[in-house]
This record gives C-alpha cells, structure tokens and sequence, in this order.
C-alpha cells in the first residue's frame, strides 16, 4: 500500500479518500503520488495514517460505488448529476455566508476577507470549467462511446485530440486545488475556533464539506473519466475512423 498511487488505492477502495482528507493529502490532483511520498512531504507519520486506515476498514464503511464498472456515459451523468448540481446550488450559499461573515466579523477575523476572495475566486474558475466540460468535452466522450458501441466513425471534434482538453482540464482542476489549499490554511485545517458565532461555524463546515466533494469530483474525472476518454479515443483506427475490436471491461472477449 505504501508505495502504490495515491489514485490506485481510492479507486480500489474509495472509503480511503475519507482518511486522507482527514490528513489533507491530495489523491484527485496529485493521485500519481505514493501514499509514502504523500506523507514524507507533508510530514505525517504514515504509521498513524495506516492506523487509521485500519480503524476505518473495521467500521465497515459503506463505500460500494463500483465506479469501475460503469460505462463513460453513465460516469458523465454522474459527475453531472451529484458533483456539477451540487457545486452550482451550494457555491450562493457559501458566498452568500462569507461575505456576511467578512461584514459583520472582519475585524475580529480579518482573514476572513482573504477567504472570500480566494473562495470567489475559485468557484468562479470552477463555474467556467463546468460549463466547458458540459458544453464541449463531455459530450465529444458521450459521441465517441455511442459510436464505439454502435460501430459507428469517430466523431468530429473541436480539437485535433482529445489529449489537449483533458490537460488543460487537469491544469484548471490544479490551479483550484491550489486555491483550496490556501483557503485550509487560512482556515487551520477547517477548525472551528471556540469562539465562532454560529455563520462562522455555517461556513467553515460548509467550506470544508464543499473542498472535500471537489476531491471526489476531480477524482472521479482525473483518474477514471479522462484516461477511460482516451483509451476509448484511441480505439478508433487512424486510417478508417471506424472502432478497432479491443478488449474492454465489458467486453467478454
């Protein structure tokens, strides 16, 4: 387990990303990063995580996606559907809360006003980077696993391959992540000060709840939906733009 990607060891067991935001360390943007590389850099004694691993394969957590399974189209619904819808309809509030708090309580909390505006910030890149992925991206994947399945040519694409909007999707996923390290910074790993009033409590609950679903988010995009994407790009011949017979997860070949 130590020297596994950070990624390999959330995808086969997803629970893990629950320890591992407890630690802060990063398996959607930096998933290609061994647990004992992760550790070691931010100085964490991997013993203690190991430990906690074990505590929470004890509880029998409930953790039964099997996400492996599900073909491109579905994944797409899903990223939508749980991941897209939530960050639309929880960001007003969250922004609507912070500024509240950075009014009435700034000059006690002044680094409440940085959170803002980094928080702002953020979630406008991540409005953006939705609606490209909504508009451009993900249906170009949607096109390209009905023609697999349908024997049909490749689609056409806005874009030579599919290589160049994937790495500037991750780029933009690393910027934000970038932003959200700051922010629990600013926030002391998201802990709530014993002298919080009640929208102080709101938000840092909120902000946290909201960093840890963005993990999930990009992980489910970095490391399933993307290399899924361009396999699946690649498995149309060059020559005739018809799909090649490859061997697949679903395939019983």
């Amino acid at each position: 387990m130590n020297s596994k990607p950070l990624k390999d060891l959330v995808l086969a067991e997803s629970a893990l990303a629950h320890v591992f935001e407890r630690y802060g360390i990063d398996y959607c943007c930096h998933g290609e990063e061994s647990l004992e590389s992760a550790c070691g850099r931010k100085g964490i004694d991997i013993a203690i995580v190991l430990q906690d691993i074990e505590t929470m394969r004890g509880s029998h957590p409930y953790s039964f996606l099997h996400g492996d399974l599900w073909d491109e189209e579905f994944l797409i619904e899903y990223i939508v559907e749980n991941h897209h819808r939530y960050c639309r309809a929880t960001i007003p509030v969250l922004l609507d809360q912070l500024v509240k708090v950075s009014l009435e309580h700034g000059d006690r909390f002044p680094h409440f006003k940085l959170v803002q505006f980094l928080f702002q910030r953020a979630t406008h890149e991540i409005e953006q980077h939705m609606r490209k992925e909504e508009m451009i991206l993900f249906p170009y994947i949607k096109s390209l696993a009905s023609a697999r399945e349908f024997s049909r040519r490749r689609p056409m694409a806005p874009f030579l391959t599919i290589e160049g909007p994937v790495l500037r999707m991750k780029q933009e996923h690393e910027e934000v992540a970038q932003i959200f390290a700051k922010i629990r910074a600013l926030l002391d790993g998201y802990t709530i000060p014993n002298n919080a009033y009640p929208m102080m409590r709101a938000v840092i609950a909120g902000i946290e709840a909201f960093s840890n679903d963005l993990h999930q988010h990009v992980h489910l995009e970095n490391n399933m939906l993307f290399p899924r994407a361009q396999a699946l790009e690649e498995s149309f011949d060059e020559r005739t733009g018809m799909p090649t017979l490859r061997k697949t997860a679903f395939s019983n070949a």
